[in-house]
């Protein structure tokens, strides 16, 4: 990607002069006085787009032909402006001259995004207008904030485009009508396009979290690849927009369907900078709503996840957020990242969703500048020459590149290609993922668009002749192979219909399998009647907490008074609800991180780690005053209590235990004696 300012100038000289040195001289001089000076450009020079655009329009000015090539099918440009009218009127000169067809913009969520859609369309009312608020913008080499970021495509990237705006995802969301229209337009089933001249952009609102419920439903809808982002607002988290129509979107999408020009290609490069680990983790307990995972493995969510990272606390654990996030891994190199963002309680928040069963392996980061390197190099060898690049990029590894202060280095990575992107808040390919970066790239064929062919009479008769026959014979062969497609195409959809078939069937047993076995695993760790943790589990976590930075350790054992009578009284149903009431005070005075288990009958013990006996005392108290609301058949719930504190490394544990449920007999007896 270097020395074509070099060549072009040279070019240029060679036409003005035609070997004349004088002429050359002044030729040179020209240039310089045009703002470009032709001795600091060598074989080595970064091929700066901006450079190239203003050598051809110089050649134009200087009546030398237009140099074959020079000319960028792709332009990307910025503007810092801080009115949306003058940003807009930047962009718009900036890109005279080009032939825009396609314009693809992104922009900061400080500008007003109504104005900013309705004004960028009108400049480029002809054109196909569309994009969204970020989280920051991408342009060339350089991340920029506060900035609109524009990239314009000619028509010799794609012949046709059409666009479909997805409103009220939160009410009903569905894709069937974009793609009814799409397949319209194109007269085309979306399930037949070739998925190497169609490709599709998408633009999502990124705090609807519809992002996997909208890449679903366009899985299921064609096999076309779909790339794209979500929108971002400056990591406020409070309102994204998508654009099109000369309209700003909230809680909608933007699909975009290209279909590419007979002599034009795109190409996918999709780099995390993450390796796979050995440790899995299977989510047990889920809300897919939130995006909450409550169990890893059968265990609480952090509890799991900070055994995996080593860390010594849940507190802890959040460090490893960012550097360990987990992910799923389909084959050896591609995985599909899924980050945690916070926890909340003993469960964690992701940025993707974690279905309930699901395998995650937890990963581990690499280089993210050698990652993309290396991307970008294997695309360029199979791919070849590269015109321009749209790159969806996490936020996520923006702040990382910020904060490893290398956004130059990463971004010198991308020098000499019109580049357009953004800091998004997930991308899209396939599914939704995050610290990611998505990258489409565009070439356009090497055949010389100008090229003709030269024939004589005789030899154009001669031609014209064969290529009738020719002709012909192609019709004859066309209408054949049409039909053995369409015996073809009914075959396949008879056997899709099959498929699809088994696959429900398999899938609904696999569902109900998983169901039982989850359900076992369940209750192989939870009490049934009161939905607490069991003393099997209670003692795993016992052993797992008993350690020097969990001091002081204390231990709460509760015996629930009147059970006895209650089942004599009114019957087991009435002593069953005494323990569930008892159970749900119990836990909902206790913290998140306490571990809260029926130990059996109407015993029941907390483990408290880092907690002191001052602190024990303020908890049971909460019991109390929570028990006491609590009633059965007009009485009152009452538990006795007793508990003890390790504080010293060398105690033993189970002997904390003891002391407590000791302590709590002690009481309980006093307590029915009416001391």
């Amino acid at each position: 990607m270097a020395g074509k300012i070099k060549e072009i100038i040279d070019r240029i000289i060679q036409e003005r002069s035609k070997g004349n040195p004088a002429i050359a001289e002044m030729t040179k001089a020209k240039f310089i006085l045009k703002g470009v000076n032709p001795n600091k450009f060598s074989k080595c020079s970064e091929d700066d787009p901006v450079i190239i655009e203003k050598l051809i329009t110089i050649a134009r000015q200087l009546n030398a032909r237009e140099i074959e090539g020079s000319r960028s099918n792709m332009k990307s440009v910025f503007s810092a402006k801080s009115s949306e009218e003058e940003a807009v009127l930047d962009i718009k000169k900036q890109l005279e001259g080009i032939g825009v067809k396609l314009l693809i913009y992104f922009a900061s969520s400080n500008f007003d995004q109504d104005r900013l859609s309705n004004s960028m369309q009108k400049a480029f009312k002809d054109c196909i207008v569309f994009g969204c608020s970020t989280a920051g913008e991408i342009v060339n080499r350089h991340f920029l904030k506060n900035s609109v970021v524009a990239m314009a495509f000619n028509s010799k990237i794609f012949s046709d485009a059409k666009v479909e705006v997805i409103e009220q995802m939160s009410e009903n969301l569905s894709v069937e009508a974009a793609f009814k229209s799409f397949e319209q337009y194109y007269q085309e089933s979306s399930y037949k396009m070739e998925a190497s001249r169609y490709v599709g952009l998408v633009l999502i609102d990124g705090i609807s979290m519809k992002e996997e419920n909208v890449m679903d439903q366009i899985g299921n809808r064609t096999n076309v690849y779909f790339i794209g982002g979500s929108a971002g607002d400056d990591l406020k988290y409070s309102k994204t927009f998508v654009y099109a129509n000369g309209k700003a979107y909230t809680d909608s999408a933007v699909l975009v369907l290209l279909k590419m020009n007979v002599d034009a290609e795109f190409g996918i490069i999709k780099t995390q900078s993450f390796k796979a680990l050995d440790h899995v983790l299977i989510a047990n307990k889920v809300n897919e709503a939130t995006r909450e995972v409550i169990e890893f493995n059968n265990r609480p969510a952090i509890s799991a996840y900070a055994s995996a990272v080593h860390a010594s606390s849940v507190e802890e654990a959040q460090n490893y957020f960012m550097s360990n996030p987990v992910g799923l891994v389909i084959g050896e190199n591609n995985i599909l990242v899924r980050t945690p963002l916070l926890r909340n309680g003993t469960s964690i928040q992701f940025a993707c969703k974690i279905l309930e069963g699901m395998e995650v392996k937890l990963l581990e980061s690499t280089n993210i500048i050698e990652d993309t390197k290396n991307a970008l190099e294997k695309k360029m060898n199979e791919f070849g020459k590269i015109e321009g690049i749209i790159n969806f990029h996490c936020i996520m590894r923006t702040l990382e590149l910020e904060k490893k202060n290398l956004v130059k280095e990463y971004g010198e990575l991308f020098s000499g290609v019109p580049t357009i992107g953004f800091s998004t808040y997930g991308e899209e390919y396939i599914g939704h993922i995050n610290q990611t970066s998505t990258i489409l790239v565009f070439k356009t064929g090497s055949k010389p668009s100008n090229y003709h062919e030269v024939f004589t009479p005789i030899e154009t008769h001669k031609n014209l002749t064969h290529m009738k026959r020719d002709n012909e014979r192609l019709i004859n062969e066309n209408s054949y192979l049409q039909k053995e497609i369409f015996g073809l195409n009914q075959q396949l959809e008879e056997t899709t219909a099959a498929l699809k078939q088994f696959n429900i069937i398999l899938e609904e047993e696999i569902n109900e399998r998983t169901k039982r076995e989850q359900e076992i695993t369940y209750l192989s760790y939870h009490d049934k009647l009161t939905g607490l943790y069991n003393r099997r589990f209670f003692e795993e976590e016992i052993k797992r907490l008993d350690n020097n930075r969990n001091l002081p350790i204390s231990i709460i054992n509760g015996d629930v008074n009147g059970l006895k009578l209650l089942n004599d009284t009114f019957g087991h149903d009435k002593g069953d609800e005494l323990l569930q009431k008892a159970a749900a005070a119990i836990q909902s005075a206790c913290r998140a991180d306490d571990i809260v288990a029926r130990w059996g009958g109407d015993e029941f013990v907390v483990l408290l780690p880092k907690t002191d006996m001052d602190e024990v005392g303020k908890i049971v108290t909460r019991i109390k005053n929570q028990s006491s609301n609590e009633h059965v058949n007009g009485i009152s719930v009452s538990i006795a209590f007793g508990w003890a504190t390790k504080i010293r490394p060398n105690e033993n544990i189970l002997k904390v235990l003891k002391s407590a449920e000791d302590y709590m007999y002690k009481y309980k007896i006093l307590e029915n004696e009416g001391i």
